[in-house]
């Protein structure tokens, strides 16, 4: 069976299950537009609201079917909201999958990391903080 073809883990579907099942949960680029001048809201290590846009966006242009910010917390010093993990929902398709493992791949990189295989996932964790 080649990587390609290997089931997802059941301990992964288990995590995006309660990842999904979480109360302080959104699709991401709603919740990131709905910011303010009184609220930022941001992603990860983006010190902006519109860095944090653009992120999702490259996502979304990857391919990515839905992306659910996770874990969202206010941060009461600054009185914004941000979360370090996204759920991406990941397309049928092998063309637009592979897209976005290709983009990850790329993050990846530059982050000193390297992703998993496409093992056939219903959905794609990515923890940024």
């Amino acid at each position: 069976m080649s990587e390609l073809n290997k089931p997802a883990s059941i301990e992964h579907e288990q995590l995006i299950r309660r990842l999904l099942s979480d109360p302080k949960k959104a699709e991401a680029l709603k919740w990131l537009k709905g910011s303010s001048t009184i609220d930022e809201r941001t992603i990860g290590a983006f010190k902006t609201n519109r860095a944090s846009i653009e992120f999702v966006t490259e996502i979304y242009r990857a391919g990515a079917l839905e992306i659910i910010a996770v874990h969202i917390k206010k941060i009461l010093r600054r009185n914004s909201y941000r979360t370090g993990k996204l759920v991406v929902k990941l397309p049928q398709d092998a063309k637009s999958r592979n897209a976005i493992f290709n983009w990850c791949r790329q993050q990846g990189d530059s982050l000193g990391f390297s992703p998993d295989p496409d093992c056939g996932e219903s959905h794609l964790f990515l923890l940024l903080d």
